[in-house]
């Protein structure tokens, strides 16, 4: 799988490719939740998302919560060609609301 874009979290894989996700709670209990094609789900601490790939797009959606606010979600997506490690790192802060990202995956 390659990024095709790091800000609109967008990436490009083959079908059947797996996908894993991972996410690091920073100064926060970790409150996420994922929908991924159409099943929402929580996401507890020191347990990832993994999945593979299917023909079309495939989104992964990722709510965050903290408590108390401002803490920071640090999100991995492996397994990544272009990126050192092949990880590609996203962190994102918890302002106040809730945070809503939306990972997409082209085939």
């Amino acid at each position: 799988m390659r990024e095709t874009s790091h800000d609109d979290l967008r990436y490009s894989g083959q079908e059947g490719e797996t996908v894993t996700v991972t996410v690091d709670a920073q100064n926060t209990v970790q409150m996420v939740e994922y929908t991924l094609d159409g099943n929402t789900q929580s996401l507890p601490a020191g347990q990832s998302i993994q999945f593979q790939l299917h023909s079309g797009t495939n989104v992964l959606q990722m709510v965050f919560d903290s408590a108390p606010a401002g803490g920071t979600y640090r999100v991995v997506v492996r397994t990544v060609e272009n990126e050192p490690n092949s990880e590609c790192v996203h962190v994102f802060t918890h302002r106040g609301s809730i945070l809503i990202e939306e990972f997409r995956f082209f085939v």
